[in-house]
């Protein structure tokens, strides 16, 4: 049954993203990072080693971007076979725009197993059809994307199943939970917060009957992986420097104090009436958890404890991703999860059969509860978080559509009506409310319509500023890095703050007769330059005196020399001195 919901999941991925397909078999992909993560590899692999730092941005002194090396080497290992036929650049292609529907479909299989105990097999498709097609996951598999948004969904929902499993007891299941939690937090630490809520459950169940090998194993399993990892894939300072935006020695020592709290579980049991333990055990865990926070207090600032609060600002100010949802788009990305929320508030205050299993049953629903409603306010806050709640969607739709055919057990057709109507409302009505939502085309006052700004087509323009640094848009330097042998002022990555701030001065300055101070200071000896729509986000709170609003109005300064342009709207220019 796996491997088709497997083939379901995968292909209904590749048919949502039709419309995109055309635009990446011709050589272009969906999101900056993905040729960022493409450009990495490939420089690791002209290293002979998997490289962090990224040459040839801010101004060529390179950058270092934070994520690990995990989803490179799956990159490595897809692309290996296709290597001696077609190189290496060709082959890390391919993989990366396989990784999409290979995600979903991975993600699919979770859910619908994650959904097994608790459902009727015959609604297990559900999970993989939701996994596939709502648009709060949509928006990260899209064909082109070569990131780790979906398979973070796929480690998170992992480790969900395992502590499922692990609640009578189950030793085994719990250590596969704690090592599916340490792969997941060596992809990424935004899955963090997930994982734990998830190893709380066995917690919860520890109130109850006596879990402590249980959870000690899922500890071990959770500190084991990390700690290898770690001597793996260090940060590039090094194995003791604290990094809170990849895997480094933070997430280890969290591991080693939840491996301790876990064996004060153990302890307590073995040594006192489980009642009598619960305060205690509690406690101990609280205190585990609150010691970590103390020892990494940026931690618990997310994102914007990497870097000071005016430059946060300014950083994350320009990230689409890091924007609130608001309107229509959240009934696109976030009704889904409002629904699961709904049905889980539902179970909640549902009358009970009766007796001590239902009470439990109905904490563990108000816990369910609380962890999708914390995912539903990440997604409010930052785009980057729409996935979590629809996730959750995903997971309990089968749940739901089983409640529903045996309550209505009696009367099939009303049964059959309340399954469908479900299904419209989880599946039909954010898709719907996607179409609806989508931007009207970019055109201009006079109604004409502006360049496309493709950068596939870059390469010959840019031939003549090959190995020295161009000023353009930090969201295009990925893209120009992995295309052109130029070099970028800065790009949208935390450790490349500096160069960042560099670009985003010389785009707000004002040109005069000179070259601006902030101009010089970039080191750029070209500017690269095209059209939107839009005014561009870092210029718009100033008056439209800056380069790019001169740029925009066809008036470049004088000390901007034109040397070509393309067919795509971009536009040359030399610095002269």
């Amino acid at each position: 049954m796996y491997p088709l919901l497997f083939l379901l999941a995968a292909a209904l991925n590749i048919v949502a993203g039709a419309h995109q397909w055309p635009g990446v078999l011709a050589g272009s992909l969906n999101d900056p990072d993905s040729y960022m993560r493409l450009l990495r590899l490939e420089d690791g692999i002209r290293a002979g080693h998997l490289v962090i730092t990224v040459a040839r941005d801010d101004s060529g002194a390179g950058v270092m971007v934070e994520w690990s090396r995990l989803l490179d080497m799956v990159l490595w290992l897809l692309a290996a076979p296709f290597a001696p036929f077609i190189g290496w650049h060709r082959a890390l292609y391919v993989a990366g725009v396989a990784l999409g529907p290979l995600g979903v479909g991975a993600l699919g299989v979770v859910c619908a197993w994650v959904a097994e105990p608790f459902a009727a097999r015959r609604f297990l498709w559900a999970a993989a059809v939701a996994a596939a097609l709502l648009p709060g996951l949509q928006a990260f598999a899209i064909p082109g994307v070569v990131h780790y948004h979906i398979l973070l969904l796929v480690l998170i929902v992992l480790t969900v199943g395992c502590v499922a499993r692990a609640w009578h007891d189950n030793i085994t299941y719990g250590l596969l939970a704690g090592v599916s939690g340490g792969f997941a937090i060596w992809l990424t630490p935004e899955t963090m917060p997930f994982v734990l809520m998830a190893f709380a459950v066995l917690l919860l169940r520890w109130l109850y009957v006596p879990l402590g090998k249980t959870i000690t194993a899922c500890a071990a399993g959770f500190f084991d992986v990390l700690s290898i990892a770690l001597m793996i894939d260090p940060p590039q300072g090094g194995w003791g420097v604290p990094e809170i935006d990849r895997l480094s020695l933070v997430y280890v020592v969290l591991g080693m104090l939840l491996l301790a709290g876990a064996g004060g579980l153990w302890l307590l049991e073995a040594r006192w009436r489980l009642k009598h333990a619960r305060p205690l055990g509690v406690a101990l865990m609280v205190l585990a958890v609150a010691a970590w926070v103390a020892m990494f207090p940026k931690v618990a600032m997310g994102p914007y404890g990497i870097m000071p609060a005016a430059d946060a600002r300014k950083f994350f100010g320009v990230i689409a991703q890091q924007q609130p949802v608001r309107g229509l788009d959240l009934l696109v990305y976030l009704g889904p999860g409002a629904l699961a929320l709904a049905y889980a508030l539902w179970r909640v205050a549902a009358r009970p059969d009766g007796g001590i299993v239902a009470g439990r049953a109905r904490w563990l629903w108000l816990y369910i509860a609380v962890c999708d409603a914390v995912a539903l306010v990440l997604g409010v806050q930052f785009m980057l978080f729409v996935e979590f709640a629809p996730a959750a969607a995903a997971v309990l739709l089968p749940v739901a559509l089983s409640e529903m055919s045996l309550r209505f057990e009696a009367r099939p057709a009303l049964a059959m009506v309340s399954r469908l109507g479900l299904l419209l409302a989880v599946l039909l009505v954010p898709v719907a409310a996607a179409g609806l939502n989508k931007p009207p085309a970019a055109q201009g006052a006079a109604g004409a319509d502006y360049p496309s700004c493709n950068l596939r087509e870059i390469a010959p323009l840019l031939v003549p500023a090959a190995g020295q640094p161009v000023l353009a848009g930090a969201d295009a330097a990925p893209e120009l890095l992995y295309r052109t042998q130029v070099e970028t002022v800065g790009s949208l990555y935390h450790h490349g703050l500096q160069g960042y701030l560099r670009d985003r001065a010389a785009w707000r300055a004002t040109p005069g007769a000179q070259v601006p101070a902030a101009v010089l200071a970039t080191g750029a000896r070209f500017v690269l330059f095209c059209p939107t729509a839009a005014r561009y986000p870092l210029v718009a709170d100033l008056p439209k005196v800056t380069l790019w609003d001169v740029l925009e109005a066809g008036n470049p300064p004088a000390w901007l020399q034109p040397l070509g342009s393309n067919a795509q709207g971009w536009r040359l220019y030399k610095i002269t001195f």
